[in-house]
């Protein structure tokens, strides 16, 4: 017998127990109140004590049934269980039913009358109820009806076998008995054909997350075996640009750096479309200009859109608030994708970039990107924003692109709350525009820094970089160098970790794929020295741009890290974030916020309704995730135990269940340091925090008030 029909069996009588036990009262209520109680004071002793160990035999079989619930439960466990569950049954269905039908013997069917009617109502409950386990299902309707059939012997031998109404009533029981055994036989058909659809559902589901794993290791290692090589392109081309060259080989150089930006923004395409299909990709809330947001983003493409003989036009009316809240870098890269569109799209003409302020119940702030490009057709305009889609082929093998850009543009829109469309005619251009709910500036929120370029002049630095790759090292030394920074270059892990007891650094550049001790190993081997090692500012230098590989650089103590291929702008703003104070080491992170700050940033942020859909989706999927977790365990899968409780530890802190992340975060530390003897304490210990947490979090998705 498989495991799952126990805990179906287990979970159909747990539900209705305080149930069995309230027509049960009744009926015995029913019985002292038609024969009245006992007048012998030893008949009344004897079934008050039946009824005594009646209940509590009833009360230890509800503890086995939510043991059965709650443990992880194997076959080979099962065939003790089910004798368990009939023994206890039969302690306290024994004492009941003798209770219930005292006297045993008796010259008139009236007396048993409520105890026959109460056998025909157990029957009836246990034919569904018991239906999964072929065994129990027998012995529950059997026990009944023996003792039907027992009492039924006592009065008709009492009538020296003479045929009355209790034969005829014993008769009928024994017929619905035999009609119910076999209506449980074909329940529980289904229930076996359940159970293997539920196995089959499980299998699938593995395979999906076996996939899904398999694509997530398959794009890391994509963006590291690309990224890393593209920094020596990039950084010798930045080089080669400051050499005197003539006319066609600065063209030869122009051709390179635009090929090597366009591998460059396919492969964030692909990456970016991977976060949004994993419903990974996070949006952020910080005060911000939206105006010079706009503008500058109109700037990054001014010059392509000059080359080709356009004009971009920026329009921004009077009433469009400057200062708002959002994540105004995920909003200039819908805002560039737009325009780089219309840019390659349009061969004559200009490229117009306007925002204006929509009035209403919830204000709206609305950007149109316009363009005198080639427009496109009504049947192909529903095709634009689905992945890997173009208007047509044609198109693609023209102008070239992933068909990402604008599915992207669609997620993103639709994750801050607003929406997104086109109007177009087909030779006469069009116009693509999206629509956000404004959001006014929080008053002491986290401030976007704008000011980059004051942000890098700072005064030199002792700087150690740690990168094994030549070419990377070459590179990132020299642009430090070419700032005045001090620059101290190791190849290795141990080379590092000589180097900070040598000398006293600001901050560490460190590769994190390194062979041998890699960057997070050496990280940790630094922080661990304690003192001042403990407080030194770490920086990732990695090609791995995954979100699972950001956070577990996070988690070795770096305090940021800068993805490859890196430009000169992004190593001089890490440098200037650590030395103006900005980035500081992991033991100065900013105090937790509570759940109710964190739902209430997320109402501010997205309003109310976003909220509750937020936590209501959330504590579903805490709820799967904790599932996962027991079923990794029991299969005592460590790697992916890990992985899910990585992912329980994401979602329950995303709406504030700061406990249940702890905890999950414990359960994926120790299956990342191979330490399976800390999780027998730590599985009953989430599952206690999410059961609290949960409750809490439905109560405040009730109680925050709207804006």
């Amino acid at each position: 017998m498989k495991k799952e029909q126990l805990v179906m069996y287990a979970s159909n009588h747990a539900g209705s127990l305080y149930n069995n036990l309230f027509m049960a009262t009744l009926f015995l209520a029913v019985k002292y109140k038609l024969y009245a109680l006992p007048a012998d004071s030893k008949h009344f002793m004897l079934e008050g004590t039946l009824l005594i160990v009646s209940l509590f035999m009833f009360l230890r079989q509800r503890d086995m049934y939510k043991g059965i619930l709650k443990r992880k439960l194997k076959d080979a466990d099962c065939p003790r269980l089910i004798w368990t569950i009939a023994f206890n049954k039969l302690l306290y269905m024994l004492p009941w039913l003798f209770v219930l039908f005292t006297p045993l013997q008796s010259v008139y069917f009236y007396d048993h009358m409520v105890g026959f009617a109460f056998i025909f109502c157990v029957i009836a409950t246990y034919g569904s109820a018991s239906a999964p386990v072929p065994f129990l299902l027998f012995f529950d309707i059997a026990l009944p009806v023996a003792f039907a059939g027992f009492v039924t012997f006592l009065d008709w031998q009492v009538q020296d076998w003479k045929v009355q109404e209790t034969p005829y009533c014993a008769a009928a029981i024994l017929f619905f008995s035999v009609y119910v055994l076999s209506v449980g036989r074909k329940m529980l058909k289904s229930t076996l054909e359940l159970v293997d659809s539920k196995h089959q559902m499980a299998l699938s589901a593995r395979r999906a997350d076996d996939a899904n794993r398999a694509k997530s290791s398959f794009l890391a290692l994509m963006s590291h075996e690309i990224r890393t090589p593209m920094t020596g392109i990039f950084g010798m081309l930045d080089f080669l640009k400051e050499t005197p060259l003539n006319a066609e080989q600065k063209d030869f150089v122009h051709t390179i750096s635009d090929c090597s930006k366009t591998l460059l923004n396919t492969l964030n395409d692909v990456l970016d479309f991977s976060k949004v299909e994993s419903g990974k990709l996070g949006i952020s809330a910080v005060n911000y200009d939206f105006h010079a947001m706009l503008e500058h983003a109109a700037r990054l493409l001014r010059q392509v859109a000059e080359d080709k003989g356009l004009k971009l036009n920026v329009f921004i009316a009077k009433d469009v608030p400057a200062r708002v809240r959002g994540d105004s870098h995920r909003i200039q890269q819908i805002v560039v994708n737009l325009i780089n569109n219309a840019v390659k799209f349009t061969e004559k003409g200009e490229v117009s970039l306007r925002a204006s302020w929509l009035e209403g119940k919830k204000p709206m702030l609305r950007v149109e990107v316009s363009d005198t490009g080639i427009g496109i057709s009504k049947e192909n305009q529903a095709r634009l924003f689905s992945a890997f889609s173009q208007a047509d082929d044609s198109i693609s093998r023209k102008f070239g692109g992933t068909g990402l850009g604008l599915s992207i543009a669609k997620k993103l829109v639709e994750l801050m709350g607003g929406k997104i469309g086109v109007t177009s005619e087909e030779g006469k251009g069009s116009t693509f525009y999206f629509e956000l709910p404004y959001e006014p500036p929080m008053e002491g929120g986290e401030e976007e820094d704008a000011d980059h370029d004051s942000a890098r002049n700072v005064p030199p630095q002792d700087i150690l970089v740690v990168e094994d790759n030549e070419v990377s090292q070459r590179i990132i030394v020299k642009m430090l160098t070419k700032k005045g920074h001090r620059v101290t270059a190791v190849n290795n892990g141990d080379a590092a970790i000589e180097a900070v007891k040598k000398q006293d650094f600001n901050l560490v550049f460190m590769d994190v794929n390194m062979p041998g001790r890699n960057g997070l190993d050496t990280t940790r081997a630094i922080i661990a020295m304690g003192g001042k090692y403990k407080k030194l500012p770490i920086i990732g230098l990695t090609a791995n741009i995954m979100e699972d590989f950001v956070r577990r650089c996070r988690e070795a103590g770096m305090v940021a890290h800068v993805p490859k291929p890196f430009s000169p702008r992004s190593l001089y703003d890490a440098v200037a974030e650590i030395a103006t104070g900005k980035a500081a080491p992991q033991e100065m992170e900013k105090p937790q916020k509570t759940m109710r700050e964190t739902l209430t940033m997320v109402r501010d942020g997205m309003g109310i309704d976003y909220m509750r859909g937020m936590v209501e989706s959330n504590l579903k999927e805490v709820e799967r995730l904790h599932a996962l977790v027991n079923d990794e365990y029991a299969r005592e899968n460590l790697r992916a135990l890990g992985d899910v409780a990585h992912d329980l530890k994401s979602v329950s802190g995303l709406i504030g269940m700061n406990d249940t992340s702890a905890v999950a975060a414990a359960i994926e530390a120790a299956c990342l340091d191979n330490k399976p003897a800390d999780l027998p304490a730590l599985l009953p210990e989430v599952g206690h925090k999410i059961g609290k947490e949960s409750a809490e979090a439905e109560r405040l998705a009730r109680t925050i008030p709207d804006l």
